[in-house]
């Protein structure tokens, strides 16, 4: 089911316009009323798929909430995000070669020591963006739904710490490993008390959080930005 005949399916249930989103952000479900009185309901994709009593929840959710309606969409979402395995890896979409890093000799180094060579996941090199103040950084993504490892190109340079990226692609991989978790308001945990545990037991953890503390300025100093 598309977006468009899951639209179909929900606005059959409801008198209300109806306006759907469908996201892959961390929270499952979300609604609001427009100003001439239609419904917005945005929800994440895993509701492509839902039979008809979780659609009526969806409906009593964005019109008028209660506990059994949240009960129902928690209960759907938990099950998408704890028992949906991910599909097959796409390895055409591996690059990770570096100019100074190969992030496949990384990943294959942090695979042996902390995860038996049991995680196979492709890793892969994305464009380092094009910072204005190096508010933020984001050094790594691992994308689920692919799925595939990406580490910020940014990194791929002598004046990084080596120590530094092989935590932060050991992070990334973590999150092939620990399932999510959703809260009583539905968000989405991807850093759950167990992630922070086992983030914990890499060899560089101490000396990767306190490179991170600084590293802003040293990106700023390093790109002329200070």
């Amino acid at each position: 089911m598309n977006s468009e005949e899951l639209r179909a399916r929900l606005q059959a249930l409801t008198e209300y316009p109806l306006e759907l989103k469908i996201t892959d952000g961390s929270t499952y479900a979300s609604a609001s009323r427009s100003d001439r009185g239609a419904v917005r309901l945005s929800v994440h994709r895993l509701f492509l798929h839902a039979p008809t009593p979780v659609l009526q929840a969806l409906i009593r959710f964005a019109i008028r909430p209660d506990r059994e309606c949240r009960a129902i969409l928690r209960q759907m979402a938990h099950l998408f995000f704890t028992t949906i395995e991910p599909p097959l890896a796409d390895g055409a979409l591996s690059n990770s070669k570096g100019a100074c890093i190969d992030l496949q000799e990384l990943y294959d180094r942090v695979n042996a020591e902390y995860f038996e060579d049991k995680i196979d996941v492709p890793i892969a090199w994305f464009p380092a963006p094009r910072y204005r103040r190096f508010r933020h950084i984001t050094f790594g993504v691992y994308d689920r739904t692919t799925p595939i490892i990406r580490i910020n190109r940014i990194l791929d340079q002598s004046s990084v710490p080596l120590p530094f990226v092989e935590f932060i692609v050991y992070h990334e991989m973590l999150h092939a490993v620990c399932k999510s978790l959703l809260d009583t308001r539905g968000r989405l945990l991807v850093h759950t008390a167990e992630f922070r545990r086992l983030e914990k037991q890499h060899k560089y953890y101490p000396f990767a959080k306190e490179w991170e503390r600084g590293c802003l300025q040293f990106f700023r100093r390093l790109h002329g930005r200070s």
